[in-house]
């Protein structure tokens, strides 16, 4: 089917590929509810996430526990917050947002008229259509995250193109 986006969504070409993939896989739309992610972006998520009543356990939505921690004990400074973000981003990747490879599907949300929610015959649905297309998928509490792997170099380009400057510069 196909997909949309919520406005302020930001998407690059690549991100729009793998959707469109995970879209042509469904027989219903979808609509994106996030995607590519500054640091100060993600700490607005992070801390909605600490706002909630009752509060959500970052633990449980990140891989990194240390990260989780370092973000909750920063809570609610967001200067702190954007810190601790671009330090675990100098050598991990805290959040597939912050390096173009993760998108959010709306699962439910959206405020009064929203389109776009699953139910969980759909929600099921898209996991298995974003692991067979080799994606992350995982649910948090409003909606589906799905990772997507990093962009292939073209080798053979790569290799054609090593072997012109090799040439060119036997020619020189």
């Amino acid at each position: 089917m196909s997909w949309s986006k919520k406005t302020g969504v930001v998407l690059d070409s690549y991100l729009e590929e793998k959707i469109t993939e995970l879209a042509n896989q469904l027989s219903f739309d979808i609509v994106i509810t996030d995607g590519i992610r500054t640091p100060r972006m993600q700490v607005d998520r992070m801390y909605a996430k600490l706002d909630k009543t009752p509060p959500e356990n970052l633990r449980d939505v990140y891989k990194n526990d240390d990260f989780a921690d370092e973000v909750m004990d920063a809570y609610p400074d967001i200067d702190a917050g954007i810190a601790v973000v671009e330090k675990y981003m100098a050598f991990s990747t805290p959040s597939k947002h912050l390096t173009g490879l993760g998108f959010d599907v709306r699962t439910t949300g959206g405020g009064v008229g929203a389109t776009g929610r699953l139910s969980t015959s759909e929600i099921n649905q898209v996991v298995a259509a974003a692991n067979l297309l080799g994606f992350s998928p995982f649910l948090e509490s409003d909606h589906l995250h799905i990772g997507v792997p990093e962009q292939k170099k073209n080798i053979m380009a790569m290799v054609i193109l090593l072997g012109v400057l090799i040439w060119i510069s036997k020619k020189s």
